[in-house]
């Protein structure tokens, strides 16, 4: 819903300049970029008597839920562009801050409890499948709920559900003790080992690329749905909906292959798929036709959307290299790079608003912004496709690797076990 409406939100409902919509989420890009490796490399290394991962998990979900409430109840008028600005600012920060410690956490213990490439294929699928179908409620339903009810209680309704199932996934969440028994690397040293592991740096770089693309695509379509294809602003996420399809009739395939081909050979192959199928975009006037062509690239999404395995396999190198399991420091440093996909969104759109013209209190816009918003949907995107497929060939684990590696970590996995069990008598 953030990623889906927070610029259509403001730009269109409290009329905010679309220039400074697009330099909120270059600041907001640099704040993840600071605040996430420290929440990574804190939460490595501080045990509480409840775990390392679950209690951040508990604490974050209070910020997460009161920054997304309040992003959407703003208590100024248009004419105070200043305010709105600052209003917008301030709960991303509080937003991001909760969601930050949650989803450290919780992205750690995907890595920790999933170790076999079949294994970890199966729950990614089951995992996405229901991420996909509630991402794209998130994209769909809120406009139509919005337009009954407005987006003052539209926030409230949604954000009350996030207490609810944070705390519900804990029920499915174990932190395993063999992966907590050795000493943390110190700071400096853990950044040195990190910034030298290639795998985890391609994947990063690749990831970046991939949220820019599908990020910028997800955040320009309501827009795009709203002033290209009239489409009424109750029904603007409904522009998602070829991708939802593309995206949730393509997981059984995409489990498939990344359980039989590996990481490398599925994330390529995904991204070969979406840049065929993305750049037709930049000439659709209809909405039903947008819906048919954009299942073909949503197939290729799902596949790019599944990035976790490709993660965990640098950490499991890692843990190789360095005999420590350190899932949040790398899942902190990896959201610093990728956060650049935010910083990377808000200069495009600062870029493409003063080139074009767009005018955030008008109901039609100019020639010149309508091609900047079909450019926006269509040629982006596939450019930052483009250049994750060029990244992405150099991963140096393929399929013969990963297994080799594997074989070696259990046996480091099963010393751990056995030295904790002495400890433990």
């Amino acid at each position: 819903m953030v990623s889906a409406f927070f610029v259509f939100f403001y730009v269109t409902v409290r009329h905010l300049d679309f220039t400074l919509s697009g330099w909120i989420w270059v600041i907001y890009g640099i704040w993840n970029a600071i605040n996430d490796p420290i929440i990574g490399f804190y939460m490595d290394k501080k045990k509480t008597k409840w775990g390392r991962r679950v209690p951040y998990i508990v604490i974050g979900t209070i910020p997460f839920t009161i920054g997304f409430i309040f992003l959407w109840w703003v208590p100024y008028s248009s004419s105070e562009q200043i305010f709105i600005f600052l209003h917008a600012l301030l709960m991303l920060f509080l937003f991001d801050l909760g969601f930050t410690l949650c989803m450290t956490g919780w992205s750690a213990l995907y890595t920790e409890m999933y170790e076999e490439q079949g294994e970890r294929a199966t729950v990614v699928a089951i995992k996405d499948t229901i991420a996909f179908i509630s991402s794209f409620i998130g994209i769909i339903i809120p406009p139509m709920i919005a337009k009954a009810i407005g987006w003052e209680l539209t926030g409230l309704i949604l954000g009350l559900t996030i207490p609810v199932t944070m705390l519900l996934s804990l029920r499915g969440s174990k932190e395993r003790e063999e992966y907590q028994i050795d000493e943390p690397l110190p700071v400096f040293t853990a950044i040195k080992e990190t910034l030298k592991n290639k795998p985890f740096i391609i994947i990063t770089l690749t990831y970046t690329l991939l949220d820019f693309c599908f990020g910028l695509t997800i955040m320009v379509l309501p827009l795009y749905a709203k002033f290209i294809l009239g489409v009424d602003e109750g029904l603007v996420g409904v522009a998602a909906a070829g991708v939802a399809i593309g995206i949730l009739i393509s997981i059984p395939f995409w489990r498939y292959i990344y359980a039989k081909k590996g990481p490398k050979y599925g994330l390529l192959l995904a991204m070969i798929i979406f840049s065929l199928g993305i750049w037709p975009l930049f000439l659709i006037n209809d909405f039903i036709i947008l819906i048919v062509v954009t299942i073909f690239p949503g197939f290729g999404a799902a596949g790019m959307l599944m990035t976790e395995p490709a993660i965990s396999t640098a950490i499991d190198y890692d843990e190789l290299k360095t005999n420590k399991r350190r899932e949040a420091s790398y899942n902190g440093i990896l959201t610093l790079i990728a956060r650049l996909s935010l910083v990377f969104s808000g200069i495009t759109l600062i870029i493409v608003g003063l080139l074009t013209g767009f005018d955030s209190n008008a109901e039609t816009q100019s020639p010149t912004a309508l091609l900047g918003l079909r450019t926006l949907v269509g040629f982006v995107p596939l450019l930052g496709a483009l250049l994750g497929l060029l990244v992405f060939v150099f991963f140096p684990i393929n399929h013969e690797i990963f297994i080799e590696q594997q074989q070696q970590l259990k046996i480091l996995h099963q010393e751990r076990i056995e030295r904790l069990e002495k400890e433990k008598i």
